[in-house]
């Protein structure tokens, strides 16, 4: 679901609570349910943008894994350290680490120098 879906959903229920402020019969409860809907619709544009958020952060895969315990362990610092839960910082962490351009850790030049000092060295 879209943020404007949401948005157009939010509008509508705005439209059923003044109309049924309109048809409400005593007054301090019509002018009670006015202010409400009023509100609502001043804060639609930020109900909207939190709810699109929670929908895209509901969408998720569960992943399991196994890691040292060593690696587990300094997540879990990490994470306390940082005040949020473990599941934020790997999520955080790699979606980071897809998100840089692999770089190979040696270049093709770096190799080469090492066979030519191997070489060397060796004769």
């Amino acid at each position: 679901m879209t943020r404007d879906e949401v948005l157009a959903g939010i509008n509508q229920e705005i439209a059923e609570q003044r109309d049924a402020a309109e048809h409400e019969a005593d007054p301090a409860r019509r002018d009670r349910m006015l202010r409400h809907a009023r509100s609502r619709a001043d804060l639609a544009e930020e109900e909207a943008d939190a709810v699109a958020a929670d929908i895209v952060e509901n969408e998720q895969a569960a992943l399991s894994l196994r890691v040292p315990v060593s690696l587990s362990m300094a997540l879990k610092a990490r994470a306390e350290a940082e005040r949020i839960p473990l599941s934020a910082l790997v999520r955080r962490m790699l979606t980071q680490a897809l998100e840089q351009p692999s770089s190979p850790v040696l270049t093709v030049e770096q190799v080469e120098e090492i066979a030519r000092r191997v070489y060397r060295e060796s004769a």
